[in-house]
């Protein structure tokens, strides 16, 4: 039997699981923008990326304050390409995965997406079709708590109608945010490696 056979819901993480991860070259692309070296901008665009997913910080906000400790100056246009930018690089769909989803629903499991992520993107992808394939989606700048933080594991496990335990499987990249599952009781897989996710779910 394989191990998806024992899990009656799943919770999917986005960046990284459902999506490729953000590649050098758009951290690059965004590094121009603000004229500030790569390893530089890999910092600062972490730093309070977290108050950025949850909506505490609105997209001016984030950007300015990286512009800032950048020393440098945005105008408008910088700060629309910026969000661009940024955007665009967490929709590059890994079409395996969405094509898996498919074959899950269609096996009657219950799916629900659970990600950190800003207004912008969240925004961005409800113009899509893809968050069709969910019973439930949790975003955290809708909702105001980010991943690891326990309320929203349990906010999205009351919308999918699904209990914390061995027959819930929940997939991020982070090990922090699969931990945090853990300690509430649900099953949890760090996504590393598509395939060998696969391989070991089939």
């Amino acid at each position: 039997m394989a191990l998806v056979d024992s899990i009656d819901s799943l919770i999917f993480d986005y960046g990284g699981v459902l999506v490729k991860p953000q590649s050098e070259s758009d951290q690059a692309k965004m590094a121009a923008v603000l004229n500030v070296a790569v390893e530089r901008f890999h910092d600062l665009y972490w730093a309070q990326r977290a108050d950025y997913d949850k909506a505490d910080l609105s997209a001016e906000q984030y950007w300015q304050d990286i512009a800032r400790q950048a020393r440098t100056e945005l105008d408008q246009r910088a700060l629309e390409e910026l969000i661009r930018l940024d955007t665009q690089s967490w929709m590059q769909f890994d079409e395996a995965m969405w094509n898996w989803l498919g074959e899950l629903r269609r096996a009657g499991k219950r799916l629900a997406m659970l990600s950190n992520m800003p207004r912008e993107l969240g925004e961005a992808l409800r113009l899509t079709d893809r968050l069709q394939a969910f019973d439930f989606v949790t975003l955290s700048y809708e909702v105001r708590v980010v991943k690891p933080v326990a309320a929203i594991y349990e906010y999205c496990l009351d919308g999918l109608d699904a209990p914390a335990c061995e027959r819930t499987l929940f997939l991020d990249d982070k090990i922090e945010n699969v931990q945090a599952a853990e300690e509430l009781g649900i099953r949890a897989m760090q996504f590393l490696d598509r395939d060998q996710v696969l391989l070991q779910l089939k």
